[in-house]
């Protein structure tokens, strides 16, 4: 069947969509959705009917279906389909019915115009069909050791526990592909084939794919280089951890940014340095990439909760590049949470010493600072503990003053939530709940209103020290809010966990351990080892670090 919607013509067999100046093909998965729509349009339609309909054989994401949606909004206009929040589509634009020529006319056209051939004409036609071909095996084998590489990325993991960054998937997805090939020669297959080629992933093959393996795609779509992206982190501080498939292994590694489209752009610009110039060749030159490989390696193997097997991995990344910052970070991460707290300040001390001497002052040198700070506020390792307090003062000072000199608001923040917390435990409760003010009108000019929910909870506390039960309540209620709305998990559970300390302080037991429930629940559903492990420690009352 033909329709006419507005100036186009769409046929719903073919998925040929026409107009007066172009003619567009439809993805056959779009097509399907389409279809489905029009045919139930007196209704709304529920997503997961649309995605049990077209994609009943598979697993997929909600992503995938909003993806065809947009795709038929761009081709026939936004104002053909309406979304209901919560409920589902409706095909909402009128539709004129065209009808084609009957076959037996069409037949009779082309009967009439086809001219006679004769053997000669047909000899000819063959000789040259023949030398075609010819000339065009000559032409691949001639042209084959210079062929172009091609590539493509999958769709991004969003591993942003929030609301705010749904769109990384498909978005970010496109955002690379096309970046690649704005800043390259490289070949990138288009996001839709690839979508399609996820599509048509047998379940045996979609399993291994979410397990983390990319060879399911190396037949599929003919590439030979795989993209494969997670993005972790929060806003203003954002990992984008990458995996890169090519036919003589996997190479991997790590870009910090402070946002996501600065996280993209970096790795855009490092594919396109790395594989530009690429050549087919047995013999790899991946040696220069030997010590992000060991540091992607650590930093997986600590996210798993693994810090015994991650600190070697670590510790071979340093071997080999003594000024990688950030995996000495890891390292020394890993030794706090095995509780060896003088070596992670020890090395920690040396990313301080090394950046200042390669006068790198940049967030290395601000996480450093902090993180010793951290460690001393929450890991007290001096029978004088007012000292320790103080040195741990003075780090976090020097952290602030080099934010302001930066001018990055995100550790300014930081660093008046951490002098909250010291002036806190040292009695200064006036002074804590002016740093913590601060902190939070930092947070409030960044996107994704989740990051007050610390300082909100440190507010609390401070309340609490206060015997102020009211005000200790209102700045819960307000962080928990916060955190719902935002749907960001890991918020959610340091909130409840703070209700928890809270309670257990005030011996309100029973009421502790449902809150700290509350957090069990919602860790396990993540899936999320990190937020599990945080959980845990309450329930065991030891402390777990974790890279913020």
């Amino acid at each position: 069947m033909r329709f006419q919607i507005d100036d186009k013509v769409v046929d719903t067999v073919t998925g040929i969509v026409k107009s007066a100046d172009s003619e567009t093909s439809i993805r056959a998965k779009t097509l399907q959705v389409l279809n489905y729509l029009i045919e139930h349009k007196s209704d709304i339609v529920a997503k997961q009917d649309v995605i049990k309909h077209v994609w009943d054989d598979v697993v997929v994401q909600e992503q995938i279906l909003t993806q065809s949606i947009k795709e038929i909004r761009d081709l026939l206009g936004p104002q053909v389909i309406k979304t209901y929040s919560r409920k589902g589509y409706q095909w909402v634009a009128p539709l004129k019915a065209e009808h084609s020529e009957t076959y037996s006319t069409q037949q009779r056209k082309l009967t009439s115009k086809r001219p006679v051939i004769n053997k000669q004409q047909i000899w000819l036609g063959a000789s040259l069909v023949v030398l075609l071909l010819l000339v065009l095996v000559f032409v691949l084998l001639f042209n084959r050791s210079e062929s172009v590489m091609k590539v493509a990325f999958l769709p991004v993991q969003n591993d942003v526990q929030d609301s705010v960054h749904n769109w990384v998937p498909l978005r970010g997805q496109e955002q690379l592909s096309q970046g690649l090939s704005h800043a390259s020669e490289l070949a990138v297959i288009d996001t839709d084939h690839v979508l399609y080629a996820i599509e048509r992933l047998t379940p045996e093959q979609h399993l291994a794919y979410r397990s983390g393996a990319l060879y399911p795609f190396r037949e599929k779509l003919d590439a030979d280089l795989i993209v494969h992206t997670r993005l972790t982190g929060f806003p203003e501080d954002f990992q984008l951890h990458y995996r890169l498939q090519t036919p003589f292994g996997l190479e991997q590694g790590i870009e910090f940014s402070s946002s996501v489209n600065g996280a993209f752009e970096q790795l855009i610009e490092k594919i396109a340095a790395r594989f530009d110039t690429y050549q087919p060749s047995n013999e790899t030159s991946y040696a220069s990439q030997f010590s992000n490989e060991a540091f992607a390696r650590g930093v997986a193997l600590y996210l798993e909760q693994e810090y015994q097997a991650a600190k070697p991995m670590l510790e071979t990344a340093l071997n080999a590049e003594a000024d990688l910052f950030a995996a000495r970070r890891y390292l020394a991460a890993s030794y706090a949470n095995t509780n060896q707290i003088s070596t992670a300040i020890k090395l920690l001390n040396e990313n301080i010493e090394r950046a200042k001497a390669s006068n790198q002052q940049g967030r290395e040198l601000l996480r450093a600072y902090l993180m010793i700070g951290y460690l001393q506020i929450n890991w007290p390792q001096l029978l004088n503990r007012e000292h320790e307090l103080l040195s741990a003062e003075q780090y976090i000072e020097q952290a602030k003053q080099l934010a302001e000199q930066l001018q990055d608001e995100l550790f300014i923040a930081y660093s008046y939530e951490e002098l909250g917390k010291v002036k806190r435990l040292q009695g200064d409760y006036a002074a804590s709940a002016a740093h913590l003010n601060n902190a939070l009108q930092y947070h409030q000019r960044f996107q994704g209103d989740y990051g007050q929910t610390a300082a909100l909870i440190e507010l609390a506390k401070v309340s609490n020290a206060q015997q102020s039960e009211s005000l200790t309540q209102d700045y819960l209620a307000q962080a928990y809010a916060i955190a719902s709305r935002s749907k960001a998990t890991a918020n959610l559970i340091w909130v409840l966990l703070a209700k928890a300390d809270i309670a257990r302080s005030r011996l309100q037991h029973q009421d502790a351990n449902a809150f700290a429930n509350q957090a069990k629940e919602i860790a396990q559903q993540s899936d999320d080892p990190m937020l599990i492990a945080r959980v845990a420690a309450w329930f065991n009352d030891s402390p777990v670090y974790t890279v913020n």
